[in-house]
């Protein structure tokens, strides 16, 4: 009795660390898709319009640009930008003008 009491423990205990694993990956491929999804391809700064350029060169007094990319429907471009001070990665979208962004929609 005691050999099939621990038969179905194991069994169970199974089960669920499968099931954990499976929710674990599907959520795992899911992001991954956001991620491709965002329209945006690199460029390099002399492919951007004047005001970009400028608006982009405005950064580079408290900022390192890390990236460039464009998208060519919403006519916006995506700068990642190192802040010298402290470090940290920050994103700006500019419009064609090469003003930012503030609301920013899918």
């Amino acid at each position: 009795m005691k050999a099939v009491v621990l038969s179905v423990a194991m069994l169970m205990g199974t089960m669920i660390c499968a099931n954990a694993n499976a929710a674990k990956d599907a959520v795992s491929r899911s992001s991954e898709v956001v991620a491709v999804q965002d329209d945006f391809v690199d460029v390099k700064i002399e492919s951007l319009n004047a005001k970009v350029q400028e608006a982009v060169r405005g950064f580079e007094d408290t900022c390192t640009v890390k990236s460039l990319a464009y998208n060519i429907g919403k006519k916006q471009t995506k700068v990642t930008l190192v802040v010298k001070a402290d470090n940290t990665e920050k994103t700006v979208i500019l419009d064609d003008e090469g003003k930012e962004v503030k609301d920013v929609k899918d």
